[in-house]
C-alpha cells in the first residue's frame, strides 16, 4: 500500500488531546499491532520518536511510545476543514452576487462540498443571508447532503461557529459592496478612479500595506516554508482577486499530491495552521511576494 502524505501525523499526535495509556501487548513494535487494533497499518513508525499510524474504514489510530504503548483515535468524519469567503465578483455561477461560500474539504474522507447563501438586504437596510438575518441567533439551513459526516454534532456545531462568527466579521465588506458594487462599472471606475493622481494614491496605499505586510510574514514563516508556498504559486493564475483568498487551499492539495513537504522538511501541519491563520490582506502580500514574474517582465531583465 502506497502511504499517502495526508497529514503531519507526529504534529497530530502532539497537538491532540485523549490519548489512551495501559495498553499490554504482544508486540513492543508499534508497527505490528494490526491484528490487536483490528487495522491495517497505514504508515509505520520509521523510529522511535515516530508514531505508526494504523486505519479502519472509520478512523486513524495513531501509536507511540511515551511510558508505554500510547494509542490516540481521530474519527475520519472529524477531520474536516471549513473555509468561509464573500464573493463580490462573477465567477459563473448561478447564485446572484454578493454570496457567502463555505467550503468544506475532508482529505482522510476524500469529500468535499459548497454552500453559496445569497446576500440581500430587507425593506430595513437589514442584511440577510441565504434569507436569514446576519446576526439572527440561528443560522440558514446549510444543506451539505453529499457528505457523509453531514449530521454529525462536532461538524454542526463548526457551522454554528462560522455563522455566529465568521460570517459576521464579512459584514463591512458586505455593506461596502451594497454602497458600491450595484453601480454600472463606468459609474465605479468614475467615482473611485477619478483620474492618474487618484489612481497613483491607491497603488501607492496597495504597495504600502503589501510591504507591511510582507515585514510581518517574514517573521512569521521560515525560509523553507516560503520556498514551498513559492513552489505551489508557480503553477497557480489568480484571474480575480477573490480567487486569492483561501490559498492554504492550493497549498494543502500539492501537500497531498507531491509531497513537497518531505522535500523541503517542512512541517506540513504547522504551515497550514498559519495560513489558515491569515487576512486576505497578508494572503496577498504572499502571493505579490512570491509570485513569478510575468514572462513579458523576465524577459525584459
Amino acid at each position: 500500500m502506497k502511504e499517502l502524505t495526508m497529514y503531519d501525523w507526529n504534529a497530530l499526535w502532539h497537538e491532540r488531546d485523549g490519548y489512551k495509556t495501559g495498553y499490554h501487548v504482544a508486540h513492543d513494535d508499534i508497527n505490528q499491532l494490526a491484528t490487536e487494533l483490528s487495522a491495517n497499518l497505514y504508515k509505520p513508525a520509521a523510529d522511535l520518536h515516530d508514531v505508526a499510524v494504523y486505519e479502519t474504514p472509520d478512523k486513524f489510530i495513531l501509536a507511540g511510545h511515551d511510558d508505554g504503548l500510547q494509542l490516540l483515535e481521530m474519527n475520519k468524519h472529524h477531520l474536516f476543514d471549513v473555509t468561509t469567503r464573500l464573493v463580490t465578483e462573477d465567477e459563473g455561477q448561478d447564485t446572484p452576487l454578493p454570496y457567502v461560500e463555505i467550503h468544506v474539504d475532508n482529505l482522510a474522507t476524500a469529500e468535499q462540498a459548497l454552500w453559496r447563501g445569497a446576500i440581500t438586504l430587507n425593506q430595513q437596510g437589514q442584511i440577510l443571508v441565504a434569507g436569514q438575518p446576519i446576526n439572527a441567533a440561528t443560522p440558514p439551513a446549510m444543506a451539505f447532503d453529499t457528505l457523509s459526516f453531514n449530521n454529525n454534532e462536532r461538524f454542526r456545531a463548526e457551522l454554528a461557529r462560522v455563522w455566529r462568527e465568521d460570517i459576521p466579521a464579512l459584514q463591512p465588506l458586505i455593506d461596502h459592496w451594497f454602497e458600491h458594487g450595484e453601480l454600472a462599472e463606468a459609474e465605479v471606475a468614475e467615482h473611485h478612479y477619478g483620474d492618474a493622481a487618484r489612481i497613483q494614491e491607491i497603488c501607492d496605499r496597495y504597495a504600502e500595506m503589501v510591504q507591511r505586510e510582507q515585514a510581518v510574514l517574514s517573521r512569521l514563516f521560515s525560509d523553507n516554508e516560503l520556498h514551498l508556498i513559492a513552489a505551489v504559486l508557480k503553477d497557480i493564475h489568480f484571474d480575480s482577486a477573490a480567487a486569492c483568498r483561501g490559498l492554504w487551499l492550493a497549498v494543502e492539495a500539492r501537500l497531498v499530491h507531491d509531497e513537497l513537504d518531505r522535500q523541503l522538511k517542512v512541517d506540513s501541519a504547522a504551515l497550514l495552521n498559519k495560513m489558515k491563520a491569515l487576512s486576505y490582506a497578508q494572503e496577498v502580500a504572499l502571493i505579490e511576494a512570491l509570485s513569478p514574474l510575468p514572462e513579458s517582465d523576465t524577459a525584459e531583465d
